[in-house]
């Protein structure tokens, strides 16, 4: 049979059998069957670029015992990482694959990731009989660990934000940090750009060369070592030793994305040309692999291959490519969004800001459910495919710190009139409050269906950072105190999770600074040609974060009214809070403004 038969399902492009077992999709006909059989599930968590994942599609899943069991025993489910985060979150038992053993209600009986066939043939009838002979004994223990998730999730309790917050995550990145090779810990090697952000913008803030040093040394390895594609430009997932060599060759949208917004911090701090090249290399490789130059949008990822992609150039174009996932990520198009209009001011590319807003309103168009304003997850591949999966949070927010991103090097105040959308809808469906006080957002939002575990909502440390970005930089546009508040809580809700948490709370160690200590505020009043210098040295501004607006006298009459400024054109004003600075009308001038600012003591405001 063919590895791809079913449309539904994405298998190996090796030869396998896996399209044999009757999988179902995600949903409530899947549960149905199980409750009305009584067979326990199998879920079978997979993703279009997995090594093992294609393994085992063509050993265990291609096994003619175990394909036979499973249909006979089970109902076997089968998700797609990428298009359903949610269920991996809650079901991922250690990476992909992930090989879950359900009960009809979709609890965990056992499981693993990759399960060979031997192992497989042997477990999957003791599973099934354990479940079938034990069910009173199961049920109770269903629901004792449910009573204990509930228990859990109303133990959360708020902290205080402190300097001391952002001082232990930075330093547990020092800790981990590899002095030999760069990076964070010992193999596997996986980049953890939040943790490359953090280290360079803490430089910033304190001008310690040793977190310059962390920061260049794992980015440099990185892009002189195997993990990028010094063929065709682009960054493997991860390496699977130390020195970043013997790397798993998949690439990803989202990994790719965020590398390039770390290499391009880099380059506005060294100046140094072969930063420059890594960020237009791996630029290069999406826009021709990984972009619909037609329609607008980026794919999710390119499979891995060891062998093809340890040819030369000249004898890849020999060979059949890897696939490409050509589906539309929400979020990952978002961060891409913000990585290409990041590179536009960076490297000074117009032209990756045509293409960056091209996707933006690509997204907004197509990926926006009007009726209830909540973005899509995702969009498969072909003419006649329609968008899936709506309720997710990193989506949304992502999404609005896009359009946030694309108002601040467009001037344009629809994007943040967009945004403003995203963030009321994020307040309505997602924000969880305790005591009446804003408390974190959900990573689903309130229209949840009754499968499995999905009606656990659940907190992303990092997705919740995302948010709380979102609703600071709106707070400080619209000088709107309530969206500050909102950001506050939500920062406040992860403040007892710090310790365990390490580096990978990076980013959110960046907004908890952000917060603690306001970033300057750069109103740019003038049409956007006329502002055009300005705009570009704001963006420039060697600090460790800045609000940049630029404000029309001709479309944005009433925000200048709201924030009291003249409507003289072109003018920067540098601002904290309501405290601003003289009128600057040259670009070399925001650099004096912002450090008198600073220097007056206005900038850092404790709350």
């Amino acid at each position: 049979m063919p590895s791809n038969a079913h449309s539904k399902f994405h298998f190996s492009p090796r030869p396998n059998r896996a399209g044999e077992i009757r999988w179902e999709e995600w949903g409530d006909d899947a549960f149905r069957k199980a409750r009305e059989t009584g067979k326990p599930i199998l879920l079978a968590l997979s993703a279009v670029w997995c090594h093992w994942c294609h393994v085992m599609d063509e050993t265990s899943y291609s096994d003619e015992g175990v394909i036979s069991y499973i249909n006979e025993h089970y109902v076997p489910v089968r998700v797609d990482n990428d298009q359903r985060p949610d269920i991996n979150a809650r079901y991922n038992l250690g990476g992909w694959p992930t090989t879950a053993f359900l009960t009809p209600d979709g609890e965990v009986l056992t499981g693993g990731t990759y399960i060979p066939p031997d192992q497989m043939k042997d477990l999957l009838p003791k599973v099934n009989v354990y479940y079938r002979s034990n069910k009173g004994e199961v049920e109770q223990k269903v629901a004792d660990a449910r009573i204990r998730r509930a228990a859990a999730q109303g133990e959360a309790s708020r902290g205080e934000l402190s300097p001391a917050v952002f001082d232990v995550i930075l330093q547990n990145i020092s800790t981990n940090y590899d002095p030999v090779f760069g990076g964070f810990g010992e193999a596997p090697k996986f980049p953890h750009t939040d943790a490359n952000d953090l280290l360079l913008y803490a430089h910033r803030k304190t001008r310690d060369p040793d977190l310059l040093h962390m920061a260049r040394k794992t980015l440099e390895f990185m892009a002189n070592g195997e993990v990028f594609d010094q063929e065709w430009g682009g960054f493997f997932r991860y390496a699977t030793r130390r020195d970043w060599s013997e790397p798993h060759y998949e690439k990803m949208l989202e990994d790719n994305a965020n590398l390039l917004r770390n290499v391009l911090a880099l380059h506005r701090m060294t100046g140094a040309e072969g930063h420059a090249d890594v960020a237009r290399r791996t630029i290069d490789y999406l826009n021709w692999k990984l972009r619909d130059g037609e329609r607008g949008y980026f794919y999710g990822s390119q499979d891995a291959d060891e062998q093809f992609y340890k040819l030369s150039r000249e004898g890849r174009q020999q060979q059949a490519e890897p696939y490409i996932d050509r589906t539309c990520y929400t979020s990952w198009n978002a961060m891409a969004v913000s990585a290409y209009l990041e590179a536009s001011w960076t490297l000074d590319r117009p032209d990756l800001r045509d293409a960056a807003l091209k996707t933006l309103d690509f997204l907004w168009e197509g990926l926006r459910d009007a009726e209830s304003g909540s973005m899509y997850r995702y969009l498969p591949a072909g003419p006649e495919a329609q968008p899936q999966i709506l309720g997710l949070l990193g989506d949304q927010a992502h999404t609005a710190r896009a359009l946030l991103d694309a108002a601040e090097v467009t001037g344009y105040s629809a994007y943040i009139d967009r945004a403003l959308e995203l963030a009321r809808l994020l307040v309505h469906r997602f924000l969880d409050r305790i005591d009446a006080r804003p408390a974190g957002f959900f990573d689903v939002w309130d229209e949840v269906p009754e499968q499995g575990r999905l009606g656990d909502r659940q907190k992303s440390v990092q997705d919740n950072a995302v948010c709380a970005e979102v609703f600071l930089r709106l707070g400080h546009l619209l000088r709107d105190e309530g969206d500050i508040e909102i950001a506050q809580g939500t920062l406040e809700a992860f403040v007892s999770s710090v310790p365990h948490l390490g580096y990978f709370a990076a980013g959110y160690a960046r907004q908890v600074d952000a917060f603690l200590n306001r970033p300057p505020e750069i109103n740019i009043v003038g049409s956007p040609s006329a502002a055009a210098g300005l705009v570009r040295a704001a963006l420039l501004l060697d600090t460790p974060s800045r609000i940049v607006q630029l404000l029309d006298p001709q479309r944005d009459t009433e925000r200048l009214e709201a924030l009291a400024l003249p409507s003289a054109a072109p003018v920067a004003y540098v601002c904290a809070g309501t405290a601003c600075s003289p009128p600057v009308t040259e670009p070399g001038g925001l650099k004096e403004a912002v450090e008198a600012l600073q220097t007056a003591g206005v900038r850092t405001i404790g709350r």
